[in-house]
């Protein structure tokens, strides 16, 4: 007997938080199958409200499942109705809250500079997605500032933090990385060093 899927609508798409997290992850990576307790893990989230909010989208034919060696695992269905379209707009729309950013960084120590690229700002050919410039930065802070960033991204950013005193050294000698950086697209979220 042949699977009935339900119609795909909006109210199906996009009826929570979790599911809205659920297809920022599997369209930005359309090439993964992900285990239920990866996305759980990558997504900060318990894994039965990810559980149940997968099987609707499976029910809608969004994601298909597979099984792995006795193992369930889930990736994008390609061929759903509206997948071009979820794919533009997911481009299209900011991945995260500046505002939140902004407001999680100025609790993380003296930040000078904070760089939004990649990711961020839509370029594929940047070499980081955010980079941090600060002193006295609270390092287990920072790092749960990038894991809830992750989280609400659905993806893993690359990132570089640095003193002001190593971001000068690095900018003085013309790095590489700091010039590509500020040559691509990229947005300053923070710029108390006037660069």
């Amino acid at each position: 007997m042949a699977k009935k899927f339900l119609e795909p609508t909006f109210d199906a798409l996009f009826d929570s938080p979790v599911k809205v997290r659920l297809l920022k992850l599997f369209l930005r990576s359309p090439e993964e199958n992900f285990k239920l307790n990866a996305v759980s893990k990558k997504l900060n989230l318990k894994p039965a409200p990810v559980r149940k909010n997968i099987e609707d989208l499976v029910g809608i034919n969004f994601l298909i499942r597979k099984n792995v060696k006795s193992e369930q695992t889930f990736g994008v269905n390609r061929g759903f109705a509206f997948y071009n379209e979820l794919r533009e707009l997911l481009v299209k729309a900011s991945p995260a809250s500046k505002e939140k950013m902004l407001k999680r960084l100025k609790t993380l120590g003296k930040i000078k500079l904070a760089i939004l690229s990649g990711v961020f700002v839509n370029c594929d050919n940047s070499g980081a997605d955010l980079l941090v410039v600060g002193d006295n930065v609270k390092l287990a802070k920072f790092n749960n500032f990038i894991g809830a960033l992750e989280a609400e991204i659905g993806k893993e950013i690359n990132y570089s933090l640095m003193t002001t005193k190593e971001f000068y050294y690095r900018y003085g000698m013309y790095d590489r990385f700091i010039r590509d950086l500020l040559d691509f697209k990229h947005e300053k979220l923070i710029n108390k060093l006037k660069i």
